[in-house]
């Protein structure tokens, strides 16, 4: 007769695992260390059999993923949309390389301005110059990036060759025109119901305009803003992809590009 305990499934791991967590913190005793390190975060990964490349990735995208942004205005957030589109890859290529590759893109094609600058995070805003300004009318190309806030960017390496890219665009200046155009037609309408009452008209006539209107103004605000997350997070995959491919070096200047670089820069 065999009595070796059974296999424990995945599932029953994760919860056995949790289980004893809840059952230690009841007792009140504390673990010797909150943290481990990588490698001893690996070797755990090998004895239940998760493959370190994945366990690498994962890590990675913890590091890049930083502290929750809250959104306090999450009726606004249900009715229109969120303020944030974000997108990630891993790519090949050390942090550093990655960055540089990534801020020579969005200065020169994207037609951005360094905001923040850290270690392994940057930020950066459109420009609001008249060079700036030819280009996206005379450019030839949708610079869906120029209508965000900014557009940040966490590069955290996964192994020696590789690294996570984690791409963050606040279009929170977009949702706030477009909820300012939705509230100023509930407004008129609502203004428009009013003096119908004031004139005398039929009820059903006079509240007419409120109860269509409004409606339509909130309806046209949300199309709208649903079309600039899906072309800002477009933009986003398209930086993502040439990162991956790297065919940014070697091409030759802009005509726009060669204007720019031959004005001075004003700070």
């Amino acid at each position: 007769m065999d009595n070796s305990p059974s296999p424990v499934s995945r599932g029953a791991l994760e919860r056995v695992l949790a289980r004893a967590s809840e059952l230690q913190t009841a007792t009140g005793e504390t673990p010797e260390s909150d943290t481990v390190t990588e490698a001893q975060l690996i070797d755990l990964a090998k004895e239940v059999g998760l493959s370190p490349e994945h366990v690498r990735q994962a890590l990675a995208e913890e590091r890049a993923r930083g502290e929750p942004v809250a959104d306090k205005d999450s009726f606004v957030m249900s009715l229109i949309g969120g303020r944030r589109v974000a997108a990630q890859r891993v790519v090949p290529g050390t942090p550093e390389v990655v960055l540089a590759a990534l801020d020579r893109w969005m200065q020169t094609e994207e037609w951005l301005t360094v905001k923040r600058q850290q270690r392994d995070r940057m930020a950066w805003e459109p420009r609001r110059d008249l060079i700036a300004g030819l280009r996206r009318a005379f450019g030839g190309k949708a610079y869906a990036l120029h209508t965000t806030t900014d557009v940040a960017a966490t590069v955290v390496s996964v192994d020696g060759g590789r690294s996570l890219v984690a791409l963050t665009a606040d279009v929170s200046s977009r949702r706030a025109s477009l909820m300012g155009g939705a509230a100023a037609g509930v407004i008129a309408s609502a203004a428009a119901s009013g003096a119908l009452v004031v004139l005398g008209f039929m009820t059903i006539a006079a509240i007419a305009p409120v109860v269509v209107i409004a409606p339509l103004a909130v309806y046209a605000a949300q199309r709208a803003m649903a079309a600039s997350l899906e072309r800002t997070h477009l933009a986003l995959e398209q930086v993502l992809d040439r990162l991956e491919r790297r065919t940014t070096e070697g091409k030759p200047p802009s005509l726009f590009q060669m204007i720019d670089s031959a004005l001075p820069r004003l700070r």
